[in-house]
């Protein structure tokens, strides 16, 4: 008889709907006296539904938190890296007060609008650095550890950040990246359209964890030949309707072995 099993849930950020009044009412009215702006109050909710639905392990941020990113590190072709950390460390410090369990999600070095170009490696190895900088920063101001989303990364790219506290995500990857990502990296975030692939990887590859995402019970099913349950977590990036997505992913990870 098979029996239910619980997956752990993972979050790899949102892209929060702008908040309604009185939700900004109510947040204004608890924390107030502190500096905030929409983008703080979008990670406070997010956060906030995250919580209330349980996942297990929460993160917060995503591509609409890119300004505050953008700010925080900038590329100057004389002067290299410069960080600028405080309005990100503020927002994060607001959640980190009360769960030191958290992970900070943010777009890769590349998609930040002033990095150097890959194709000039010294300079974009010093924007890795600096980016690597400011994730130390918050971790100082007790968040967990990252969620980075990459897209078309590069070898050097995949090399700087492919750290014990760093979870890469890749969009849109081939065959080739995810090759190149486990070379780098035991730790698999894999989408349910490319779960097909998951045979020829652990075979290949050492996956310790699988972090799966957008999955149906057939892809979880799937999966779950390959993977060992204590392995293998459901993740979720949610576009909109936060309260009611993190639910739905807390019931696809009950699933029966």
């Amino acid at each position: 008889m098979r029996k239910k099993f619980t997956l752990n849930t993972v979050s790899l950020g949102s892209e929060p709907e702008s908040p309604k009044i009185s939700s900004l009412t109510d947040l204004v009215s608890k924390y107030k006296g502190i500096e905030a702006d929409l983008l703080t109050f979008q990670l406070l909710l997010s956060y906030s539904s995250q919580k209330m639905a349980n996942i297990d392990e929460i993160g917060t941020g995503g591509k609409y938190y890119r300004p505050r990113l953008d700010e925080a590190l900038k590329w100057d072709e004389e002067l290299g890296p410069s960080i600028q950390p405080e309005k990100m460390v503020n927002d994060y410090s607001l959640i980190t007060k009360h769960d030191r369990t958290i992970r900070s999600v943010h777009e890769s070095p590349s998609l930040i609008s002033s990095s150097p170009s890959p194709e000039d490696e010294d300079g974009f190895a010093e924007m890795c650095h600096g980016f690597s900088l400011l994730m130390r920063t918050l971790r100082d101001a007790r968040i967990y550890g990252h969620i980075i989303h990459m897209k078309n990364p590069v070898s050097l790219e995949l090399e700087l950040l492919s750290t014990p506290k760093n979870l890469l995500l890749l969009h849109e990857p081939d065959p080739d990246s995810i090759e190149e990502l486990l070379e780098n990296t035991q730790n698999l975030v894999l989408s349910a359209e490319k779960v097909s692939l998951l045979e020829d990887l652990v075979d290949r590859y050492q996956v310790r964890n699988l972090y799966l995402y957008g999955a149906s019970a057939q892809d979880i099913d799937f999966a779950s030949q390959y993977m060992d349950p204590d392995h293998m977590k459901i993740a979720g990036y949610c576009l909109k309707n936060e309260e009611e997505f993190w639910k739905k992913l807390t019931v696809s990870a009950i699933i029966s072995v």
